[in-house]
């Protein structure tokens, strides 16, 4: 499944979620099967200290592994997305 994952940090804990973001590349390195595969860039969007970034997972716990890991300082949203053409062919489907 796919996500969108909308993060968030207050400008004082910028340092912090630095060095966070540094560690969990690297646990992602060493156990890659653990953690969400980033699908995307990670964007910084220009409305503060918050970005985004596309994930896909087979298993919930890949994601919640990511938001325990940047506990406190990040704040995550995470919304399940699916391709317009699959929902296109699955409400054809249901008629």
């Amino acid at each position: 499944m796919k996500y969108i994952v909308f993060w968030e940090y207050e400008p004082q804990d910028l340092v912090k979620a630095i060095e966070k973001l540094k560690a969990f590349r690297e646990k992602v390195k060493k156990n890659p099967e653990k953690y969400a595969r980033s699908i995307s860039p990670n964007y910084t969007m220009s409305i503060g200290f918050q970005g985004f970034q596309l994930f896909e997972a087979d298993d919930p716990e890949q994601l919640a592994r990511m938001v325990l890991h940047y506990r406190p300082e990040v704040k995550f949203e995470i919304v399940h997305i699916t391709e317009t053409m699959t929902m296109l062919k699955l409400y054809e489907s249901l008629k």
